[in-house]
């Protein structure tokens, strides 16, 4: 908590004392100060006359420096933005009710609403707490409980935010808390769906989301927020899962969330890599950890419409990725997704069966090309999905040490793919050369000869054009060349 007495914060906090006599700081900078974490310049601010209007004049107070940001008129709520570089941001509002302990009960979560005098904090730091709530006791317990019996049915969106603490601060969620969410959920629909994303979002980043993932669904939130996914629970699979396909869902994103910490370390030089890959954000603040675990979730979104029983028996699911990667786009178009975002999921959703080309005896430059060439660094994303697919199907059909075997073979598929050129050189052979040469004319034969000779190049088994005509001459030239996917 020591930055926010910098000299430069100080001052601002005092040109709020002057201007509103009796303020208070609020919510996440003592809950995280407390916990002994780092607190950024984003702070809370309770004060007893108009916050919109008191956020409005010290913005003008402080000069070009500082902007206004109009929340809530109605409800007195502004925000001052304050510097260029290392910006302090602050939320102002208006008490809600009549001082600072009936505002405190009216808040989120008792962890959040702790205060203490902004003179007072200015002289004696975080001596003089404002605890009406006894949040101080569930920071020391780990608890994160609702602040009244109303909480939820006052902002729906309460329920993600008390998981997102779950899981960002590896808390529980009171049981009493727990009990109260179906009074929330019939309203939890109708919030902006923006909103929904950015808490949604937000757990699947932490490092154990999986966790709270399966909270969420015991008491109705999953199935509140993505209907579609309702239809996989109770499906059995084939003898190769020990799981049903919603059950088996849940652990995949479990074992992606290992592979991402813990399991890092089994990925040796290419652990750095995969870590980068994973922390960088397409959308700011919305890191591509949190995506691939929202392609974990829809990954099978489609196995009960395709679902099929042998005469012997076997259950099947032909072709359910394609169904899945239409769910995908249903619901990633509801939480309102930047293209970006959706294309990575959407692609690793309906080509999730892909890379069991890894599991062949010997994993080839050319199979590693044509992966390279549809998903490009996703390639990434997509052999980490698999590995947690795998992991997650561990039935009795499955042979011993196949888990194993499949990480070694996707470290040779990260030495070829990683040794890959991001910008390939010119092709060996044009459309043109191919249609003087073999009579040809433009068509579906010609495409699938030019991307076997971009097979072949990429993966360096040819290097000169007269080496990719040889090629050609002695294959089968209308061999698309494509492994079928198999479902699992």
């Amino acid at each position: 908590m020591d930055d926010c007495l910098r000299p430069c914060v100080r001052e601002i906090l005092r040109s709020v004392c002057a201007l509103a006599p009796g303020s208070f700081l609020v919510g996440g900078a003592i809950r995280d100060a407390l916990l002994g974490k780092s607190v950024r310049f984003d702070l809370d601010l309770a004060i007893r006359g108009n916050g919109f209007l008191i956020a409005r004049e010290l913005a003008d107070l402080i000069g070009s420096d500082a902007a206004f940001v109009p929340l809530d008129n109605e409800r007195g709520t502004g925000r001052v933005v304050v510097g260029r570089g290392e910006v302090v941001t602050l939320d102002i509002s208006s008490f809600k009710g009549e001082d600072i302990a009936a505002d405190l009960h009216e808040r989120d979560f008792t962890i959040n609403a702790i205060a203490v005098g902004l003179d007072d904090f200015l002289e004696h730091g975080l001596d003089r707490l404002v605890d009406p709530t006894g949040g101080l006791d569930d920071l020391r317990a780990g608890i994160v409980r609702a602040c009244s019996d109303h909480t939820f049915r006052d902002d729906p969106l309460r329920i993600l935010r008390a998981f997102r603490f779950q899981s960002r601060l590896r808390f529980r969620v009171a049981d009493d808390t727990l009990g109260m969410i179906p009074s929330g959920l019939p309203e939890l629909s109708k919030v902006s769906w923006e909103r929904i994303r950015d808490e949604f979002i937000a757990i699947l980043a932490c490092d154990n989301s999986a966790q709270c993932i399966r909270t969420m669904d015991r008491f109705g939130v999953i199935d509140a927020l993505f209907p579609e996914l309702v239809p996989m629970k109770g499906v059995d699979q084939n003898p190769y899962h020990h799981l049903d396909v919603w059950e088996h869902t849940l652990e995949t994103v479990y074992q992606l969330e290992l592979l991402l910490s813990d399991g890092l370390a089994g990925f040796g030089d290419f652990a750095q890599r995969i870590a980068d890959y994973a922390n960088e954000e397409p959308v700011r603040d919305r890191p591509r950890r949190a995506l691939l675990k929202l392609a974990a979730l829809l990954h099978d979104s489609g196995k009960p419409a395709r679902l099929s029983v042998d005469p012997d028996g076997r259950v099947r699911f032909f072709g359910h990725e394609k169904v899945s990667g239409e769910i995908c786009e249903v619901i990633l178009s509801r939480l309102t997704l930047a293209s970006r975002e959706k294309e990575l999921v959407r692609e690793l959703v309906t080509g999730h069966m892909r890379p069991f080309v890894v599991m062949a005896e010997t994993v080839t430059k050319r199979s590693i090309y044509r992966l390279h060439r549809r998903f490009k660094s996703d390639v990434i994303g997509l052999l980490l999905l698999f590995l947690a697919d795998l992991g997650a199907t561990r039935g009795p059909a499955r042979k011993e040490g196949q888990t194993e075997e499949a990480l070694r073979q996707v470290l040779t598929a990260l030495d070829l793919f990683l040794g890959m050129d991001e910008n390939p050189p010119p092709p060996l052979l044009k459309g043109g050369d191919l249609m003087r040469i073999f009579g040809l004319q433009p068509g579906p034969i010609l495409g699938k000869m030019l991307r076997k000779v971009a097979e072949y190049q990429g993966a360096g088994l040819v290097t000169t054009p007269k080496e990719a005509l040889l090629m050609l001459m002695g294959e089968d030239p209308w061999e698309d060349g494509e492994t079928s996917d198999k479902t699992s």
